[in-house]
């Protein structure tokens, strides 16, 4: 007796519970086995960039009443973090090297620190300003202009686009009829921006403005 309620329990564990209805048998499967969803990856809040510059500097101490604009190209590294999609800082370490003039070109260096506001567009596009302080420093060998090492406020403009993957092939999962929420769909990977600045804003210094654009990866 014992032997067969032993076999009995196996074989409704083996075959799952059976139940009478309408006349037939009806099989209750066993529960599904629901795997974990991995979780997203999120990008942090960090990002880099690197641009080609053109500088210019405009003034001249030679002469009353000269005028004189003097061009340079070099490079840019911009190295940043956003709080959010409105508000962030960025590091800024530039220098020009290559002249656009025979007559000797003004070599610029500038470093600043930078608060970031920002507005975005919509999911890929960002507008923001630069507001700061730095070092600007110039050389030259021209006797059109000044050699400059000073300190003071700087700011610029300028706007991103971002690149990344939005996972198209997962069409599925799009909200097509969800309305833009005012916060930017950035991910992790490439960028690309441009943008304005002028590096020292102060009296009595002679203009000194560039135009930057290249890359940014977001961490």
């Amino acid at each position: 007796m014992k032997k067969r309620v032993v076999k009995a329990i196996l074989i409704a564990l083996l075959t799952g519970i059976t139940a009478e209805a309408g006349g037939g048998k009806q099989v209750v499967p066993p529960e599904a086995i629901v795997e974990p969803i991995p979780p997203m990856e999120t990008p942090t809040p960090v990002y880099i960039g690197l641009g080609l510059v053109e500088g210019r500097y405009s003034g001249c101490d030679s002469l009353p009443g000269c005028q004189y604009v003097d061009i340079t190209y070099g490079a840019l590294l911009r190295l940043g973090y956003e709080w959010n999609q409105y508000i962030g800082i960025e590091a800024r370490i530039l220098s020009t090297f290559l002249d656009a003039d025979p007559l000797g070109g003004e070599k610029m260096q500038h470093m600043g620190i930078f608060l970031k506001p920002m507005y975005p567009v919509n999911e890929d596009l960002n507008v923001y300003g630069l507001l700061g302080y730095g070092w600007t420093k110039t050389t030259t060998n021209s006797i059109f202009l000044r050699n400059v090492n000073e300190t003071g406020f700087s700011a610029g403009l300028g706007a991103e686009y971002d690149l990344s993957s939005k996972e198209d092939d997962r069409e599925e999962d799009v909200d097509y009829d969800r309305p833009f929420d005012g916060q930017a769909d950035q991910e992790k990977g490439w960028g690309v921006y441009a943008d304005y600045q002028r590096l020292l804003i102060k009296s009595g210094a002679p203009d000194m403005d560039i135009i930057s654009g290249g890359v940014t990866y977001d961490f």
